[in-house]
C-alpha cells in the first residue's frame, strides 16, 4: 500500500488533543487486537488511514445529545475486535498503517469555530496523503470533514450519505445543525459537488420531509431507501451509490450516520430510526463502498454512548470503523 509520513503543520497539530492510548486487555499470541495496530500519529513513521475524534454535539437540535462521547466510546469498544474478518477474508494486522491523531480541540458551545478547526485539521491530514476517518460527534460535522477533502482535491467530488435522514435542511430555526451538512456541501462556493454525484443511501420511516426529498430528486441525486436495500440487496445498493458518486469525479467521501440502523439495533443515537438497515447490511455497505479507489475520506457520526443502555450501538460503530480500515486494506491489493 502506498504510504505517506502523515506529517501535518505544527500550527494544525496544536488543534489536536492526543488520545491516551488503546488498552488491549488479554495478550494472545495467536490473535492481534485492533488496538495493537493503531499508532499515535506523533510517533508514526507512516500512515495509510488516520483516525480523528471530534467530541462535539452542540449542533444536535433534534433529540437528546450524547454523541460528543462517541470518539471515546468507539475507541474503547474497538479494542474488543481482532484484526481478521473471515466473512471478507481480510487481515489488517499487516499491510496497512493506522494512526490516531487524537481529538480536535473543539469549541463546545459554538458551531462555526468548531467547524473551522475541524476543516483545518482534516484538510492537513488529507493533504498529507492519509485517508482520514473521523469519529463524531453530531452530523453537522460532515460539512467540515467532507469540505476538507474538497480542499485537498483538484476537481469534482462525490459524497455518499449513509443515513436514515436527508440532512439537506435549509436550517433548524435559522441555525446550522446536524440536519444541514449536505445542503451546505452542495451549495458550497467551490462548486465541487454536483447533485448527480450526491447519494442518499438508507432513508427510512416517518422522519423525513417530502419537500426535501423533492429537492434531492430535483438536483439529480441518487436516492436508495432502506426498503430498497432490504428488497434488492446490498450489492445493488452499493453499485447504484458508486455509479453515481464516481461518475466524472476525482474523489469520494463516505459519511455514515449510525442512525441509519433500525432502532432495535441502535438505540444509542439521538434519532433512532424504526425500519432502518440491519447491522450486517451496514457493515457490508461500508466494505463495498470503502474499498473503492476514489475514496479519500470518511466519517462515522451520531454514536451516543450515554444513550446506549446495552452498548450494542457503540459495538456496531466500532465494527464500522474497523470495517472501513479493512476496506482500505483491500483497496490497496
Amino acid at each position: 500500500m502506498a504510504q505517506t509520513d502523515g506529517v501535518i503543520p505544527a500550527a494544525v497539530a496544536e488543534l489536536l488533543t492526543p488520545y491516551a492510548g488503546y488498552s488491549v486487555g488479554v495478550d494472545d499470541e495467536y490473535d492481534t487486537n485492533v488496538g495493537e495496530i493503531i499508532t499515535d500519529a506523533r510517533e508514526a513513521d507512516s500512515a495509510d488511514v488516520g483516525l480523528v475524534g471530534i467530541p462535539f454535539d452542540a449542533a444536535c437540535v433534534a433529540g437528546p445529545r450524547g454523541s460528543r462521547a462517541g470518539p471515546e466510546g468507539v475507541r474503547n469498544e474497538i479494542t474488543y475486535g481482532t484484526c481478521y474478518n473471515p466473512e471478507i477474508d481480510v487481515d489488517i494486522s499487516e499491510g496497512i498503517d493506522v494512526a490516531d491523531y487524537g481529538d480536535v480541540d473543539v469549541v463546545q458551545t459554538e458551531v462555526p469555530p468548531t467547524h473551522e478547526r475541524v476543516e483545518r485539521v482534516l484538510t492537513a491530514v488529507t493533504e498529507s496523503g492519509v485517508v482520514p476517518f473521523s469519529i463524531g460527534g453530531d452530523h453537522s460535522l460532515t460539512y467540515p470533514t467532507a469540505k476538507a477533502m474538497m480542499n485537498a482535491v483538484d476537481g469534482q467530488v462525490g459524497v455518499i450519505n449513509v443515513d436514515a435522514h436527508h440532512d439537506v435542511r435549509h436550517s433548524h430555526g435559522g441555525e446550522l445543525s446536524s440536519g444541514t451538512p449536505f445542503r451546505r456541501l452542495l451549495e458550497d462556493d467551490s462548486g465541487q459537488l454536483d447533485g448527480e454525484n450526491f447519494v442518499e443511501l438508507g432513508l427510512s420511516g416517518w422522519h423525513n420531509s417530502k419537500y426535501y426529498l423533492d429537492w434531492v430528486h430535483d438536483i439529480g441525486a441518487e436516492v436508495v431507501t432502506a426498503r430498497e436495500v432490504h428488497k434488492d440487496g446490498v450489492d445493488a445498493a452499493a453499485e447504484r451509490a458508486l455509479d453515481a458518486a464516481t461518475d466524472g469525479t476525482d474523489a469520494v467521501f463516505l459519511s455514515v450516520d449510525i442512525d441509519v440502523l433500525d432502532a432495535g439495533s441502535a438505540e444509542g443515537t439521538c434519532a433512532p430510526a424504526p425500519g432502518g438497515l440491519l447491522p450486517w447490511q451496514l457493515l457490508d455497505l461500508v466494505y463495498q463502498l470503502g474499498r473503492h479507489d476514489l475514496v479519500r475520506g470518511g466519517d462515522l457520526m451520531e454514536v451516543a454512548p450515554p444513550l446506549d443502555k446495552t452498548g450494542a450501538t457503540t459495538s456496531v460503530a466500532a465494527a464500522v470503523a474497523t470495517q472501513f480500515i479493512g476496506a482500505r486494506k483491500e483497496a490497496s491489493e
